[in-house]
């Protein structure tokens, strides 16, 4: 047994899971639960908590998955800083994955399955995804920020019936409900953020140089180097308030990739 530690904050709630790296479909401890304004305080003690559930002792966690976000900027940064600190400090690799993934995952039925999570400013973070038959989840969109009328178009010209979910529903609602009308299930607000094994099924999703497959299939020096803590960056989607209010003062274009933050294209693992 090979245990890893995969968390998520980008919402409102914390999400941690212990997996295991020699068997995909492991999860050996879990636990999510609401805390707005505080996953910072209570984090790393879930983990923890978590840790002592498995029965696995901190050094003898072999890998750390993180959801990159997007989410609130402020839960995206906890538990990328926190994931990076115990990876580096542990000398073991860093996987990301998108929360948004972790969030599809929840979802267990064939289909189409919307995730549109609350981005504050009247927006949404949607992305899609579909479920096939076996239960494997295929990302097909991009992470994104926009307005929730502008979501909700893009998924009823597609013409298919599809399951909404995710925390933008807390607001937004309305919206999807019409513009979807009856082509739309809308999942229980349980469903709505990760959970752990959420999370665990979303870290193995991701393929990629330096997903969790890959470094389960490399010895730990060459997976630390090939997974290393520093090339983990979040998902942002957009500048924050302080950088869009800087840029307008300077001039420059509201581009969030010049942050260097924004993620990969389609949300997936770093690269």
């Amino acid at each position: 047994m090979r245990p890893f530690v995969a968390l998520d904050t980008a919402t409102e709630h914390v999400a941690v899971a212990v997996g295991d790296l020699d068997d995909p479909a492991a999860v050996l401890a879990s636990e999510a639960f609401e805390a707005p304004r505080a996953a910072n305080e209570v984090l790393l003690r879930a983990i923890e908590e978590i840790l002592a559930q498995a029965g696995i002792a901190v050094g003898e966690v072999a890998a750390v998955a993180c959801g990159r976000g997007p989410g609130s900027f402020t839960g995206v940064r906890i538990a990328v800083a926190t994931a990076k600190g115990l990876a580096h400090g542990l000398r073991v690799p860093l996987v990301g994955f998108g929360t948004s993934d972790a969030v599809a995952h929840r979802i267990q039925q064939a289909g189409l399955i919307g995730v549109a999570t609350d981005a504050m400013r009247g927006e949404v973070y949607p992305a899609l995804f579909r479920v096939d038959d076996r239960g494997s989840v295929a990302r097909l969109s991009r992470d994104r920020v926009t307005t929730p009328e502008e979501a909700a178009g893009e998924w009823a010209a597609l013409g298919e019936e599809l399951v909404v979910t995710g925390t933008g529903l807390r607001k937004h609602r309305a919206v999807f409900e019409r513009v979807l009308g009856p082509s739309a299930a809308f999942a229980e607000e349980p469903l709505w953020a990760p959970d752990g094994p959420s999370l665990v099924a979303a870290a193995w999703s991701c393929r990629d140089e330096r997903s969790l497959r890959a470094i389960a299939e490399t010895d730990r020096r060459e997976a630390f180097e090939r997974a290393h803590p520093q090339l983990l960056l979040p998902i942002y989607t957009r500048l924050s308030d302080a950088e869009e209010a800087e840029r307008r003062r300077a001039a420059l274009p509201r581009d969030p990739g010049a942050t260097g933050v924004a993620g990969p294209p389609e949300g997936g693992g770093v690269r």
